[in-house]
């Protein structure tokens, strides 16, 4: 009995039939014992007798009515013609009429069909004649179709509806007469489209366009009768021309709209394009105007393609309205072509009307296939020098790597702006293992500015080799540079890399004799980001704090000395051994105040105590007493020492606010 129980909590989550209102789940409790093992025989057992039996019961309490639930559940996947007259008999009742149309509905065979005509007129229930209607059409055996009829005009309006759907699905060619008629009730309206489509998928294509356009000019909601003008020109396919043509010049902008799908979802070829294109001049509204264009373009089949291109290239040419111009440029981007390339990139040269060229790049950077870029490499090689920096940025964009060449060419380009965009552009082509050319890249430029720029690109590229090749290659240009601008910029690549063999290079040179070589090196200390590598640039700083006699260096490596401490994990002890260096080896009291920094945000009891050991120094006692305060606030527990600490703060201190904290402190303890 456990098992079953197990099984029917899983069930129970969910409420089954959650679509009829009065049904309600049943609490776990209630299926337990006799009626628990019942549901769980339910739940597996194929023998219609038991499932009948259950539905037969006459307790209508809710731990039965689940019973009789499953058991319907059950019959609708293993019930025959044997159990349709017990079925049958519940179809009057509220809940279990319910359940029982549920196993009706898939029972095979045509007795199923013959007993619901003649029980559903002689329910009293509107609610239960509705059911059955709507049974009836799930079914869709046409024999129903007579019996659908009858209730069409049933006083309900809920039987009535139930009655539309059901002759709709029933009744074939029979039932057109009902669905065209002018006077249509609108309640009968969305039976009249699954008329339609029922026609239209048995291949009675014209059949559907008469309900299709009876329902188009019917009295009913203004949403149906824009919707089965929409279905009117689909039906008939390419013979829907004319209505396109006809909606696309309709003044309800709901009809325009639907033909616009239309146009879209009409089959392939020029046809349909063409009399697209050939509305474009009818169209005085610029919104109208627009999407039309839009949809023109969103037609990508080949024929479809070749026709628009030449009309759709005009307009982005020369549209003098800004989202005409944009709608054009939209279109050009799914229609695709290499030969748009220099309308398209005059247009995102448009200096006077940022959203056409906005439009422009995008479309650019998405238009697809290999000529487009073949043709975007020829505008770097050929193009006027916007156009060179357009296709640059465009050679970036796309990824283009058989570019890279010129790329390299265009970095001796006379123009700034065009070596500017090479640089840029030249990060992301570079195939990986090209960090050697790109570090001669770097060895030729010596301007400061572009070599900011080739410095992000070269980042980028150290981070796709392996650490040791990329070290190498970077230390090799160091090495046999005589630019000063471009060791610096060694340098930092070094940092990026990171490594013992990187930080060992950068910390020969913070002993170089070049001022300005120490000061990028030591500047490097501060600044390194490998976590891995932290022990030895502590080691190097300590060794220059211990050992430099450059006193305005030994403050910047303190400090950087200091950010390990505070910005890398690392044990309590290591933390304090540094905080312990820069107190001994600092010769301002500005170097060794940047320690309560660290103590402070490392909060514990012995950070704590050290930071109290400076209380009584006035130099340091407001510092301290700040950096007790917030250590103390981080603090979970009570503890003596916290105490004893609160109470020198608000002794010590002349800050009113942090006197104040530390109160609040104490008042926890």
């Amino acid at each position: 009995m456990k098992r079953y129980i197990f099984l029917l909590t899983v069930v129970l989550t969910v409420p089954l039939f959650a679509q009829d209102p009065s049904w309600h789940q049943v609490p776990k409790d209630d299926l337990l014992g006799n009626r628990g093992e019942i549901a769980g025989t339910l739940l597996t057992t194929t023998n219609e007798d038991t499932m009948l039996g259950i539905i037969q019961r006459p307790e209508t309490d809710e731990s039965v009515l689940y019973l009789k639930m499953l058991a319907c559940k059950r019959l609708a996947t293993h019930g025959t013609k044997d159990a349709i007259p017990v079925l049958v008999a519940q179809l009057d009742k509220e809940v279990e009429g319910f359940f029982a149309r549920y196993a009706l509905e898939t029972i095979s065979g045509s007795e199923v069909d013959t007993a619901l005509c003649e029980a559903v007129k002689k329910l009293t229930r509107p609610e239960a004649i509705a059911g059955v209607l709507s049974t009836l059409g799930v079914r869709k055996n046409p024999a129903s179709a007579a019996t659908a009829k009858e209730f069409l005009k049933h006083d309900n309006p809920d039987v009535a509806q139930a009655a539309g759907f059901a002759y709709a699905a029933t009744g074939g060619e029979g039932a057109i007469e009902f669905f065209t008629q002018k006077n249509l009730d609108v309640k009968f309206a969305d039976s009249g489209f699954l008329l339609a489509k029922e026609l239209a998928d048995a291949g009675k294509k014209d059949l559907a366009i008469k309900v299709y356009d009876a329902l188009a000019i019917a009295d009913i909601q203004p949403h149906q009768k824009e919707s089965a003008a929409y279905w009117g020109i689909l039906v008939r396919d390419l013979d829907g021309i004319p209505k396109l043509v006809e909606q696309l010049n309709s003044d309800n902008p709901k009809l325009f709209e639907f033909a616009l799908k239309a146009g879209r979802e009409l089959p392939a070829g020029e046809a349909v394009t063409k009399a697209m294109i050939e509305q474009l001049d009818k169209q005085t509204d610029v919104v109208r105007l627009s999407l039309l264009i839009r949809a023109i373009g969103d037609r990508t089949d080949a024929e479809s393609k070749a026709t628009s291109l030449e009309v759709v290239t005009l307009l982005a040419k020369s549209a003098t309205n800004a989202d005409v111009r944009i709608a054009a440029i939209d279109a050009l981007r799914n229609i695709g072509a290499a030969s748009v390339l220099p309308v398209l990139i005059d247009n995102a040269n448009q200096a006077g009307s940022p959203a056409v060229a906005t439009a422009a790049k995008e479309a650019l950077s998405n238009l697809p296939g290999k000529e487009v870029d073949v043709a975007i490499v020829a505008l770097l090689e050929k193009g006027n020098t916007a156009q060179r920096i357009t296709a640059i940025h465009l050679i970036e964009d796309r990824r283009i790597q058989t570019a890279f060449s010129l790329l390299k060419e265009s970095l001796q380009d006379i123009d700034m702006g065009v070596r500017r965009a090479a640089l840029e552009a030249l990060g992301q082509v570079s195939p990986t293992d090209d960090l050697p050319v790109l570090l001669e890249v770097l060895a030729d430029v010596d301007d400061a500015e572009e070599v900011k720029v080739i410095l992000n690109v070269l980042k980028a590229a150290c981070t796709r080799m392996p650490r040791d090749i990329a070290t190498e290659k970077v230390i090799g240009l160091l090495d046999r540079s005589e630019s000063m601008v471009v060791k610096m910029a060694c340098l930092e690549l070094l940092k990026e890399i990171g490594g013992a063999k990187a930080l060992q290079t950068v910390e020969g040179f913070a002993w170089s004799d070049s001022p300005e070589l120490v000061d990028k090196a030591t500047a490097m200390f501060g600044m390194w980001r490998a976590p891995d590598d932290i022990e030895l640039v502590a080691a190097a700083s300590l060794k220059f704090l211990k050992e430099s006699k450059d006193t305005r260096h030994k403050v910047r490596v303190i400090r950087g000395y200091r950010r390990l401490a505070q910005q890398f994990n690392m044990s309590e002890e290591r933390r304090i051994a540094i905080c312990n260096d820069i107190m001994e080896i600092a010769d301002r009291d500005e170097e060794r105040l940047l320690v309560f920094e660290v103590y402070a945000s490392h909060p514990s009891l012995k950070m704590l105590g050290l930071a109290m050991q400076h209380i009584d120094n006035t130099a340091f006692a407001e510092t301290v007493a700040k950096s007790a305060v917030t250590i103390c606030e981080r603090l979970q527990g009570k503890d003596p020492q916290i105490v004893d600490a609160m109470k020198k703060v608000i002794e010590k201190s002349k800050d009113d606010q942090i006197k104040a904290k530390a109160k609040i402190v104490l008042d926890r303890q």
